[in-house]
């Protein structure tokens, strides 16, 4: 049953890799706060169905839309589908990451290309095309990008992960200078350690057990998906108006020290 006190109410959004992970917890916090939602996908249809029928028992409209976001014909047919199904476009969330682990000195190109397409590009030009569709909407809007402390806390083994969400990162400051005028809001989660299945990956010689990884964690504990969650739904709501090209950190206190 649709809550009349919701503070996403009439609010149209696109959340990508929002099949699992903080994807998905920021997809269901925002259908708990009444908002109708795409979620995207690429390879995990089940799994994104699930979050899409659990939205729609709450009265709400969703559909699961999968999407290559390295290739621009996706992104386009993304945007197209989102239009037809829901109508004016409010929130994008750019949250579909990809990080794989390999020493500096033995990254591929393949890799890190892979990194880029996914991590840069992929929220670049979707973030484009719809800014571009506010624009048209003259309805403002906000937009919504998950990026990393990685960004400017190096590690060791994630380096083209770290340079494509340093990137990401003026992403968001550069679309929120160009945008500001339209009133499309642009801003930036940076979670940090979050148990996720990209920071728990199966045979990954290089992946550290979160049980080491937690100890430079101030508050004492690895992050949950919905940990996120809070921070995605202030900048979705007008509560957040005056507020963009901002970083929020969402790391338990890890890059204090």
């Amino acid at each position: 049953m649709r809550n009349e006190m919701a503070r996403l109410n009439n609010k149209n959004c696109i959340i990508t890799g929002a099949s699992r992970g903080i994807g998905k917890a920021i997809a269901l916090a925002f259908a708990s706060e009444g908002a109708n939602t795409i979620i995207a996908y690429k390879n995990c249809e089940k799994e994104a169905l699930d979050v899409v029928n659990s939205i729609k028992r709450l009265g709400l409209k969703s559909k699961a839309v999968r999407a290559d976001l390295s290739c621009i014909n996706d992104i386009k047919n993304l945007v197209d589908m989102s239009e037809q199904f829901l109508g004016g476009i409010h929130v994008l969330v750019n949250n579909a990451g990809l990080g794989t682990r390999a020493p500096f000195t033995e990254v591929t190109e393949e890799q890190f290309t892979q990194a880029i397409d996914v991590n840069l590009k992929g929220p670049f030009f979707l973030t484009q095309a719809v800014a571009q569709h506010m624009i048209n909407r003259k309805s403002g809007g906000s937009i919504i990008n998950i990026s990393s402390i990685s960004s400017f806390k190096a590690g060791l083994n994630i380096s083209a992960y770290e340079c494509a969400k340093a990137g990401a990162s003026m992403l968001t400051r550069s679309a929120a200078l160009a945008l500001a005028p339209h009133a499309i809001r642009v801003n930036t989660i940076s979670p940090g350690l979050t148990a996720t299945d990209m920071t728990q990956p199966v045979n990954d010689p290089y992946a550290r057990p979160l049980s080491e990884r937690v100890k430079p964690i101030p508050l004492g504990r690895v992050g949950q998906p919905k940990d996120h969650a809070g921070a995605a739904v202030f900048l979705a709501t007008d509560e957040s108006s005056w507020v963009t090209g901002a970083d929020i950190i969402v790391d338990g206190g890890e890059s204090v020290k």
